[in-house]
């Protein structure tokens, strides 16, 4: 920007530029970092992010639509504004903290994203400017790294203490960041999969450098809006700082401003929005009270509040006369429960669905289990409409059956294993059902019933398995 300034100002004085010389040229660099980059300095950094980066998980977020197969990069921009009050705010925050407003920043939206996944071990990726060396500070040509900060989030922890962790992986990274990323790919070798960004999916860039006024004779400079349509993740999060004199586009001279370029493969603007929404209440949350249990920090916004409160308020009407539930209405209309999962399933296979004392499953797992009991209540002869008993106690097994059951086309009786026997005796009886689902710790305790027993906690019968669309057609 000096160049171009000093140059334009010549050009109109009809005099020739006088630029300083350079004290180095791009080329320089590179050589110097070849040079520098092997052996045992090479080792040290490819140790630390091996180490760092191992068992690296995908992140599930939830998004309008499938993934598709191949990633194509189309995407779109929602502005993102934050008041120079709450930026006041964060900036006291992390200076009594220890920490750079980017930690702060950084930690509250993977706070977010913990809350919108349910997953506790957050990657995301940050560009860092790599111009350590003052040589480099004019110099022009593209400098910039990647560098994936991965932060533990588990134990529902404060706010205050996840920001001393991502305060801790990002100066441990600091001192690792000359691997260039795509050395950094090649190394860890992940498995490949062209729907998405190799290490991380969602990236997050704070610009505080600042910027000098462009002063040109003659003519006052406005930032132009430029859509690109395009975006390089699933989300990228850009803010700057408040500037003074020219600033960017997205750039304001009030608080913190910038905006996310979101994947319009996954993503409804509506969705970004609310996202946006919800960041910004969790900002507020968090400098309101630093020391809350993640779990405990706000994210609904006032409006949605309001919203869920007139809900709450709402007189009951007959069931003839309610509107017809928006969820089903943007899935195509009647469809079940399970046709409901499996939409989410195909959303996000790999997220958590179920967390019980056995462990956790995700929607994949939950829905190939569920899907093998369908399989086996058809083999054994249910069909659509029929009866199906289900006693068992609060645990997967139950949310297995239920959505088993279901994909099979049955309806389940609910048996609470906490009633007296003459009670479950009487609604065997009364019921009829020709299986009883249960779990092999209860069998002695089950009133005698003509019901085929099978323990959801034992290895189901093994038997030819039907095509999966004949289980599905006899479904609702």
């Amino acid at each position: 920007m000096k160049e171009l300034a000093c140059c334009y100002t010549a050009f109109v004085e009809g005099r020739s530029p006088s630029l300083p010389p350079l004290p180095i040229q791009y080329t320089d660099f590179a050589d110097w970092q070849r040079r520098w980059l092997q052996g045992e300095v090479l080792e040290k950094q490819l140790a630390y992010w091996r180490t760092q980066l191992q068992s690296l998980p995908v992140l599930q977020l939830p998004s309008d639509r499938p993934r598709p197969a191949v990633q194509t990069y189309r995407g779109a921009t929602y502005p993102l504004q934050i008041s120079a009050t709450l930026t006041q705010a964060l900036e006291t925050l992390s200076q009594q903290s220890g920490a750079s407003l980017f930690m702060t920043l950084l930690a509250a939206f993977q706070t977010l994203l913990y809350r919108y996944t349910g997953q506790t071990d957050i990657a995301i990726g940050c560009p860092i400017a790599n111009r350590h060396r003052s040589e480099l500070e004019g110099l022009i040509g593209f400098f910039v790294n990647s560098l994936v900060l991965r932060s533990n989030l588990s134990g529902d922890p404060t706010f205050r203490t996840v920001l001393e962790r991502v305060r801790n992986v990002a100066l441990e990274a600091y001192k690792h960041q000359d691997l260039p990323f795509e050395k950094l790919v090649e190394a860890l070798d992940p498995d490949r999969d062209l729907s998405r960004n190799p290490l991380f999916q969602v990236a997050f860039a704070l610009q505080n450098a600042p910027m000098q006024p462009l002063e040109l004779p003659g003519l006052t400079l406005t930032p132009a809006p430029l859509e690109s349509g395009s975006t390089r993740f699933d989300l990228e999060v850009h803010l700057w700082e408040p500037a003074h004199g020219l600033r960017s586009l997205w750039q304001s001279q009030e608080g913190l401003s910038g905006f996310i370029s979101y994947s319009t493969d996954l993503f409804d603007r509506d969705r970004i929005g609310r996202l946006i929404g919800h960041f910004q209440t969790l900002l507020e949350g968090i400098v309101a009270n630093p020391d809350a249990s993640l779990s405990a920090l706000p994210l609904l916004t006032p409006a949605e509040q309001q919203q869920l409160t007139a809900w709450n308020r709402s007189p009951l009407a007959p069931l003839k006369k309610q509107p017809e539930v928006s969820l089903l209405k943007d899935l195509g209309g009647s469809r079940c429960f399970h046709h409901l999962f499996e939409a989410q399933v195909a959303l996000a296979p790999e997220a958590i669905a179920l967390v019980s004392e056995q462990g956790a499953l995700t929607y994949r797992e939950l829905n190939q289990q569920a899907d093998q009991l369908a399989q086996t209540l058809h083999q054994m002869g249910t069909r659509p409409g029929d009866l199906v008993g289900l006693c068992v106690d609060r645990s997967a097994d139950m949310v297995i059956g239920i959505l088993g059951i279901l994909k099979a086309g049955g309806a389940y009786v609910p048996l609470d294993p906490n009633y007296p026997d003459d009670r479950l005796h009487f609604m065997l009886t009364d019921t009829q059902v020709p299986l009883l689902l249960t779990q092999s710790w209860l069998v002695e305790q089950l009133p005698r019933s003509q019901a085929t027993i099978l323990c959801l906690d034992q290895p189901l019968p093994l038997a030819p398995s039907p095509q999966r669309e004949q289980v599905e057609s006899e479904g609702c």
